[in-house]
């Protein structure tokens, strides 16, 4: 877990990049708070030349303000100086639309990404805690309760996810200490999409019985992780 008190978000992803032995960095980058705390680090990490980084915009067209996004990310990677692409997928709107944003939007980044390069994206400890909740939801078993890891691999492409055990808070904090400009996605707070309703609506209600919860479920990801791959192993 990560220790409030000592924590240094800047620290800890040089750390992670040294023990991964990478140079080359693809960044998601959406714009929003996360991904702009995590491309703020990551350029300054990039400036002692350790690592090269670039950034990729996944336009899922799906909000009236999808123009503005890019836009955005246009103007910090320009700002500092960092190769941006924008990329757009065109999502069926129908039927299931997270699961075909998700889905196009790892395969567009995966086919974007060089083989000497790894993906990183700003997943965050929220982000796993929504995860299993969903998946414990949709009735996912001991695989999928298991969530989201650090590391793993989409198309043959290494993901990334240097924030996956950080607090939310610590995020929000790094972004106030450094004044970092980023731009709010309105649809986040549309509960018509299964991961904003859990956030916006069960959370907190959970949270407010059940301050601990946080950790209760992380502990249950880290058991079920377990169980899945002892089952694995057996098969």
């Amino acid at each position: 877990m990560v220790n409030l008190n000592q924590y240094s978000l800047l620290a800890d992803c040089q750390s992670q990049i040294t023990k991964l032995k990478i140079n080359k960095i693809l960044l998601a980058y959406s714009g929003g708070i996360d991904s702009s705390v995590l491309l703020d680090c990551l350029h300054k990490i990039s400036l002692n030349g350790s690592v090269a980084i670039r950034t990729i915009h996944v336009n899922h067209n799906l909000s009236l303000e999808s123009k503005n996004f890019e836009n955005h990310c246009n103007k910090i990677t320009n700002k500092i100086k960092i190769y941006h692409q924008n990329i757009h997928i065109k999502i069926d709107s129908s039927s299931n639309i997270e699961e075909q944003c998700r889905k196009k939007r790892y395969e567009a980044l995966t086919k974007s990404c060089s083989c000497d390069e790894v993906i990183f994206t700003a997943h965050h400890e929220e982000d796993q805690v929504e995860t299993f909740l969903l998946r414990l939801i949709r009735g996912s078993g001991a695989r999928g309760l298991s969530s989201m890891k650090p590391k793993s691999k989409y198309n043959n492409k290494i993901i990334y996810r240097p924030f996956l055990n950080v607090p939310k808070k610590i995020i929000d904090d790094y972004r106030q200490a450094n004044n970092i400009d980023f731009i709010q996605d309105d649809s986040n707070d549309n509960s018509k999409y299964d991961r904003n309703f859990i956030r916006k609506n069960l959370i907190p209600v959970l949270k407010s019985r059940w301050p601990s919860i946080n950790k209760n479920i992380l502990n249950n990801i880290a058991v079920q992780d377990i169980q899945s791959k002892s089952l694995t192993n057996h098969i």
